[in-house]
């Protein structure tokens, strides 16, 4: 028998071919890595009518699960490896397995975070979340999507989220009255678990007439609040008290996001970056307290977050060149599904196609270089440079190019140009109206004032975004700790970039860089839309509005994989602690928050945090909670207990992987060295020979 993966074999397509999650695995219809040129290609085609790399691809829920021994996770399949592909269920199963043990632990971290703080903030303290669940109770009773203006909130959401947004509760929420002497939660006695109404029962889905603003999430497109509405409309919620439908939404949205740290270790692995960089990004979502209190409450950012996280996996493979039809089609439908979720992916469609520049940059014919020219090869060059120019211009990728785009303007397009035909904006003012704004004057009144604001503010808001607006916050300490630790490694990857690069010309180089550019594409192309709407803002009131790092946590799973590979390039052979000193840092960063959040509404006035007030905080949320103590109880001691045990998965996994070994170039003729497939930080190891039949 030969070896899967050798000359005289069928190559494997894109969904077969693996790569080991640790170096010591075996692997399974994948050639050495030695047998992929450098620079991912030349590429091959298939039978999809595009092209794929003839070496392996990175392991991303394979068809056949690994070992990996760095933390206990499931051997090599049994059985033939020609074996056809099993019945759909079987095949996602075999997907699943295929994740190490080590990220499913840190994503179920990521569930018991969000859950921990589904509870830590009381309904109606997201943002926003009152006129979301509204749009949610509207299309449940038939009233479809009104015009911008015409949307008045209902009474029965009404009749209990106005104390957060103008009642009794509004100053400490929203305006920091605590230092005031307004009571914080922890010293209001809310209404009794088994006296809260329904919405019906509060008031049903009458609209209020006391002449406040209209609900402006008409400006939004309706799917996920669709969604929402037939997951409410299925169960037999109607009667259920207020706080617990408002929880289903909230659920509905941590399930929503709760993929995101697998997403991040899928993308890094279909880069074909190391498994330590991998289990890294899947960590970083966690270092994000602010993306937990939008993750935990109901929005429409969740969607959002979900859907270009796993467009940016698809898009992985495209850097890598991948240029099949089927591969345009997914990009495409995923591009369609964030035009479904908020205006904020509008910018989208370039990172598609920078994507595929990219990937064809790297996977371009290569003319051969080093072989000398004859005279009459000399003579033929200036009437050639044409002709290679019309190939190369012909060698772009056109055509999954244009069917991505045109699946996703198609299927996801029309609902902006919608907007643009009846209301005559792509995305029209909400209230169809200007409110009044109740953020302070930003003086003196000059461009420098507000970027000195807009800077320091997205950067405050990303980490924290705590409270509506402040506090509670982070610490200042920790902001800038996290800011200046997360520059520092997006820099170290940028300069380094990531894949291989078959020749040392600047422009391979800046292919070479260009890979972590695309996967930051969505949070710069959200700062950028961010920043033009509140200098717009500015301009009119002279205020600071709209301005929210929330907003950036669409790029996260880009933007992870990046952090993560910038960490691992400056760790250097010691890159296998990449996971634990990003995990390290997730759970400080976690700590702050929560220390903030309690110290805030769990705690009264004048009254500091120890250790002996956790019985009182954890007390003081069960009472607002939606569900009986109990269930606060086991989810804030399940969110303690996998924290333990990631940081031990993590570690162990760690200690037991190999350190990098420095890889030096051959010395050819001339003394000149030649570069290698990169190895081990933002690249492969070198894999064993594979397994025989």
């Amino acid at each position: 028998m030969r070896p899967h993966g050798t000359p005289g074999t069928t190559e494997p397509t894109i969904s077969e071919r693996t790569d080991t999650a640790n170096p010591t695995d075996d692997v399974i219809d994948a050639p050495p890595a030695t047998t992929m040129p450098a620079d991912f290609g030349p590429r091959t085609a298939d039978a999809d009518g595009g092209t794929s790399a003839p070496g392996p691809l990175p392991a991303y829920l394979g068809d056949e699960p690994q070992a990996d021994p760095a933390d206990g996770g499931p051997g090599p399949a049994t059985g033939r490896p020609d074996r056809p592909l099993a019945r759909p269920a079987r095949a996602i199963w075999r997907r699943v397995r295929r994740v190490p043990t080590v990220v499913l632990v840190i994503t179920a971290l990521h569930l018991a975070l969000l859950a921990t703080y589904s509870v830590a903030y009381p309904t109606w303290t997201g943002y926003d979340e009152a006129q979301h669940v509204d749009m949610v109770y509207g299309l449940l009773h038939g009233d479809g999507w009104p015009a911008p203006g015409n949307k008045m909130i209902s009474k029965g959401v009404a009749a209990t989220s106005d104390a957060f947004d103008r009642g009794a509760y509004a100053d400490m929420f929203q305006s920091g009255g605590k230092k005031r002497g307004s009571p914080s939660f922890a010293e209001i006695t809310p209404t009794p678990r088994d006296q809260r109404g329904s919405f019906d029962a509060l008031g049903g889905p009458g609209p209020v007439t006391d002449g406040r603003l209209s609900n402006q999430m008409v400006q939004h497109p309706p799917m996920v609040y669709a969604l929402g509405a037939a997951v409410l409309g299925a169960l037999p919620a109607s009667n259920w008290a207020y706080d617990q439908q408002v929880y289903v939404l909230r659920l509905l949205n941590i399930l929503l996001v709760a993929p995101l740290p697998l997403l991040a270790w899928a993308t890094a692995r279909r880069l074909r970056l190391s498994e330590a960089v991998a289990r890294g990004a899947a960590v970083l979502p966690l270092a994000v307290p602010g993306f937990d209190r939008v993750g935990a409450t109901f929005n429409n950012d969740g969607v959002l977050i979900l859907t270009t996280g796993v467009l940016t996996f698809v898009l992985a493979g495209v850097l890598r060149g991948d240029r099949r039809m089927r591969t345009a089609v997914w990009a495409g439908v995923w591009l369609a599904l964030t035009f479904l979720s908020k205006g904020l992916a509008l910018l989208l469609p370039l990172m598609v196609v920078a994507a595929y520049l990219v990937g064809w940059w790297h996977s371009r014919p290569r003319p051969a270089t080093d072989v000398p020219a004859t005279d009459a090869q000399a003579t033929a060059v200036p009437a050639a440079r044409g002709g290679r120019a019309r190939a190369l211009v012909g060698s772009l990728p056109w055509g999954p190019t244009i069917v991505a785009l045109a699946v996703g303007l198609g299927l996801g397009g029309w609902w902006w140009v919608r907007n643009y035909v009846l209301y005559g904006a792509v995305q029209p003012n909400g209230w169809d109206a200007d409110p009044p704004r109740r953020e302070s004057l930003l003086l003196p009144d000059s461009f420098w004032t507000w970027l000195w604001y807009f800077i320091r503010t997205m950067i405050s808001r990303f980490w924290g975004g705590l409270g509506m607006f402040e506090p509670p916050q982070l610490t200042p300490v920790a902001i800038v700790a996290a800011t200046v630790i997360v520059g520092v490694v997006a820099v170290a990857c940028l300069v380094s970039g990531l894949g291989q690069v078959s020749r040392r010309t600047w422009l391979d180089r800046l292919a070479r860089a260009a890979i972590p550019v695309v996967l930051l594409l969505p949070v710069a192309f959200a700062y950028v839309t961010v920043a033009q709407r509140s200098w717009a803002e500015y301009e009119l009131y002279t205020r600071g509005i709209a301005v929210q790092g929330r907003y950036l946590y669409l790029g996260l799973v880009g933007a992870g994989v990046v952090i993560a590979a910038g960490l691992a390039r400056l760790l250097g052979r010691r890159d296998r602690w990449t996971p634990v000193v990003m995990l390290v840092g997730a759970l400080l960063m976690q700590a702050f928050a929560l220390l903030a959040i309690c110290s805030y509404y769990w705690l009264g006035r004048g009254v500091r945090f120890t250790p002996a007030r956790v019985p009182d905080v954890v007390a003081a949320i069960a009472r607002w909670a939606p569900f009986p103590s109990g269930v606060t109880f086991a989810i804030l001691a399940v969110t303690v207990t996998f924290a333990l045990v990631s940081l031990a998965y993590v570690g162990r996994s760690a200690l037991r992987e190999r350190p990098s070994a420095p890889t030096t170039p051959p010395a050819v003729a001339g003394g000149r060295q030649m570069p290698q497939p990169a190895t081990g930080v933002t690249g492969p190891r070198p894999e064993p020979a594979p397994l025989t039949a």
